[in-house]
């Protein structure tokens, strides 16, 4: 009996570790949760994104890098773009304005990390934007948003999960900086 139930152990063990050697491309969709309003007040603003990632990979699939690689499937870029420019809008911006009013976006990294422990590995997702409000040549007003998913797992995740997290670090970061009242008032003056 305990032959049998090692083998089932070892199968599904297994199983669940080929996931780590399958190759995944994530589809993001931010989710936006921005309320409708006239901050913006009709103010003409563009919208600037640049990819500052060390590497274009979030990480791998298995553990410490094991495994094959998490990729974006798509353009990073015009996907942030698109998300902070529909928020902008939303909250009564013009995002076809001049560079002299302009919201530029870093993206510095988009992160994913499975670390082993004795019983259970770490999964570590983040995303780590820099929103800069320019005016001109000036800089008045520079943050840094963060969206980060913690968990501790037992067997390497699939796509569907994957996606999931990955969709809500990038939503969580995204959302923090259309949120953030100076940077608004900032690009509204």
């Amino acid at each position: 009996m305990k032959a049998i139930w090692m083998g089932v152990v070892g199968l599904a063990l297994a199983a669940a570790g080929g996931c780590a050697f399958n190759k995944q491309a994530i589809k993001l969709e931010p989710k936006l949760d921005v309320a409708e309003s006239t901050a913006g007040n009709g103010k003409l603003t563009m919208v600037n994104v640049a990819d500052e990632r060390p590497r274009a990979t979030l990480g791998t699939r298995g553990v410490s890098g094991i495994g094959e690689q998490l990729t974006v499937d798509g353009d990073l870029v015009q996907t942030v773009k698109t998300a902070v420019t529909e928020g902008l809008r939303r909250q009564g911006f013009a995002t076809d304005g001049p560079i002299e009013n302009q919201l530029r976006v870093e993206v510095r990294s988009l992160d994913y990390t499975l670390n082993s422990g004795f019983w259970a590995g770490k999964l570590n997702v983040e995303f780590l934007l820099k929103g800069i409000c320019i005016k001109n040549n000036a800089r008045p007003y520079e943050q840094m948003y963060r969206g980060e998913f913690r968990k501790n797992v037992q067997v390497v995740q699939g796509a569907d999960s994957n996606t999931l997290f990955v969709n809500q670090v990038v939503s969580d970061a995204i959302n923090a900086l259309l949120k953030d009242q100076n940077m608004i008032r900032c690009l509204a003056e």
